[in-house]
């Protein structure tokens, strides 16, 4: 096949999708996306946290885990719980009193303007 036909076949080939939709033209292509500088910092923390418990463990010779981001030893994380307050349930005419003082608000700030 001499150069010529080669030529002649291409352009043909061209022409032909040139009549088609650009299915053909469209499957070729690809989009690009960059990481947001946001997405790059989350990454580079989760990584580091990983490496942080790694080197503690190593240097350590103990288990750790993370809570919160840190690394700690299992008998700091019991001592962190035990320290949690426990919140007291919601006291329902506290709420109710609440919710009216919300209202007289609203009224008193309409009625002065």
């Amino acid at each position: 096949m001499s150069f010529s036909d080669h030529l002649d076949n291409f352009i043909k080939q061209r022409e032909q999708l040139g009549q088609q939709p650009n299915k053909m033209q469209k499957r070729n292509t690809y989009v690009v996306v960059d990481a947001t500088d946001q997405s790059k910092a989350r990454e580079a923390m989760a990584k580091e946290q990983e490496q942080a418990t790694l080197r503690a463990e190593q240097e350590t010779k103990q288990y750790h885990q993370r809570i919160r981001g840190r690394c700690v030893l299992p008998s700091e994380a019991q001592a962190q719980q035990q320290r949690q307050d426990n919140s007291r349930p919601a006291d329902p005419d506290r709420i109710a009193y609440i919710q009216q003082l919300k209202k007289d608000l609203k009224l008193k700030k309409y009625a002065a303007e």
